[in-house]
């Protein structure tokens, strides 16, 4: 069954309605029953809600309570509650979301999703057989020829190969990406690091063709593309002990001075992602975004959604 088929089966949604409701373990079979499902589609169900983070335990005998109840919590401001109304009226044109009230819902809705990722239904998966910690293990070996200045032959979960001389990993258009150097025709490359099983030396010696400065450059362009890019403004309260240089994100014109305050001012052209709000959070109380508006405002209600989050899954 694809993962769209399973979407768009009914039985799925009443398989996750009556585990949501169970309150106490029950004979897997009897279970299976009620649903009219079989042990293998059972596993399927099991697997798709792996994928979130969502503990389904199941033995031989029983199917368990999830030990976490999931809980989405969303607080609408009064434009915010009307435009969600307007949206689904039968009278309203869906034919290219341009009102201006698809775009009050749709900035909601975003905005959701960057605090509960973990449950972005929509979000391309990485392979289940690939975990966490081995999605670590590529990047460590990715930044370790970056850094030794190697050729890297790249599987992909596609089973295609592409070799490549690495230059940098960055966030593009909200995706980890290797940068490099196609080494079959000297072009410039970029792979979504979520895209590949693995990585192994290539023994040829190659010697790059572009210079970081040109690297510089066509991470600028591919950003221009996705438009997601920022200048961000922060005031930094704690400069001993804030991490401003985040992780695999190419900051442009980077530019640090202080105020008649004495207080640090750093700002850079960043791209606005998921990630970018996680280093925010983590020293959210060290730094204050001064601009641009829209993503103080964005940051401000992420932390909510944050702190909410974090009390539901305390008091359940």
């Amino acid at each position: 069954m694809s993962e769209m088929q399973l979407i768009l089966n009914d039985t799925f949604w009443k398989f996750l309605v009556s585990l949501e409701e169970l309150k106490e373990k029950k004979d897997k079979n009897l279970f299976c029953s009620s649903l009219n499902v079989n042990d293998e589609t059972l596993k399927t169900f099991q697997e798709f809600l792996n994928r979130f983070d969502v503990m389904c335990v199941i033995d031989d005998a029983y199917i368990y309570p999830l030990k976490d109840k999931c809980r989405i919590k969303m607080e609408f401001s009064l434009s915010e509650w009307l435009a969600l109304q307007a949206s689904f009226h039968k009278e309203s044109d869906h034919s290219n979301f341009k009102q201006y009230y698809h775009k009050i819902v749709q900035n909601k809705l975003t905005l959701v999703q960057k605090a509960f990722e973990q449950f972005n239904l929509y979000k391309k998966p990485i392979d289940i057989s690939v975990k966490l910690s081995e999605v670590e293990n590529l990047k460590k070996k990715i930044n370790y020829v970056i850094s030794y200045r190697k050729s890297i032959t790249i599987e992909f979960l596609n089973n295609k190969q592409c070799v490549v001389f690495p230059h940098r990993l960055v966030f593009l258009d909200g995706i980890l990406c290797v940068v490099g150097e196609s080494v079959s025709d000297k072009t410039l490359v970029y792979f979504g690091v979520e895209d590949i099983k693995d990585v192994l030396d290539f023994d040829h010696l190659y010697e790059p063709n572009f210079s970081q400065i040109e690297i510089n450059e066509f991470i600028c362009h591919l950003r221009l593309i996705n438009g997601k890019e920022e200048r961000l403004v922060l005031k930094v309260y704690s400069q001993y002990e804030t991490d401003l240089l985040p992780n695999h994100h190419f900051l442009g014109n980077p530019f640090i001075t202080s105020n008649t305050e004495g207080d640090m001012i750093w700002a850079a052209t960043i791209e606005i992602c998921d990630d970018l709000f996680q280093w925010l959070f983590a020293m959210k109380d060290r730094v204050e975004i001064l601009d641009p508006g829209h993503i103080r405002k964005e940051f401000s209600h992420f932390c909510e959604m944050k702190k909410e989050n974090s009390e539901l899954k305390k008091v359940s």
